[in-house]
């Protein structure tokens, strides 16, 4: 590459990410007022269940984890320490929490009922934040637990927290070499 060519695509680089950095901050001022005006912007989704805060009602979660392993296969060797040979990359996976809350303008029970119904469905869908798919592959909701915080004296839950465990559902290989995604 000539030096022009690379002091081109330096200066590329840095505008391309100077025009995202921008973006970014008309986009987070765009979720402000339209916060402060009641309507809400989408913090991000999986499937149907949207992340969202607004001044009529908060759904978000906290404590996200991502997780990213490798593959070994361990070889043993008699008076020797194992021999470790890379297989390749096994799936991520992703944890949060979720809070509801009556107080909130969300009803915990039917919240809960809502992801609950989305890990026993299967359906692998795209996991987004802030506009922008996380990782290359749908998630699938591999478990849903419940804690629930708060009853009221007619037995209502008025505030719970779940905990969910999303794993990457890559399509089988025959499905990507014939072009599908199952």
């Amino acid at each position: 590459m000539s030096f022009l060519s690379n002091v081109s695509g330096s200066y590329k680089e840095k505008a391309q990410q100077a025009l995202e950095n921008a973006g970014m901050g008309l986009l987070s001022a765009l979720r402000g007022k339209l916060s402060a005006w009641g309507l809400s912007m989408p913090i991000g989704s999986i499937g149907p269940i949207v992340f969202e805060v607004s001044n009529r009602e908060i759904r978000t979660f906290k404590g996200l984890r991502r997780t990213t392993k490798a593959r070994y296969a361990s070889h043993e060797i008699i008076g020797a320490t194992p021999v470790l040979e890379y297989i390749g990359p096994d799936g991520e996976e992703i944890t949060f929490t979720m809070q509801f809350s009556a107080a909130w303008g969300v009803n915990p029970k039917n919240e809960t009922e809502k992801v609950r119904e989305l890990c026993k469905s299967g359906e692998a869908n795209y996991f987004v934040l802030c506009n922008s798919t996380v990782g290359d592959n749908p998630w699938v909701v591999e478990s849903v637990s419940e804690s629930v915080d708060v009853v009221d004296n007619c037995g209502r839950i008025i505030t719970s927290q779940i905990e969910i465990t999303l794993k990457e559902y890559v399509p089988s290989i025959m499905a990507k070499l014939e072009g599908g995604t199952t």
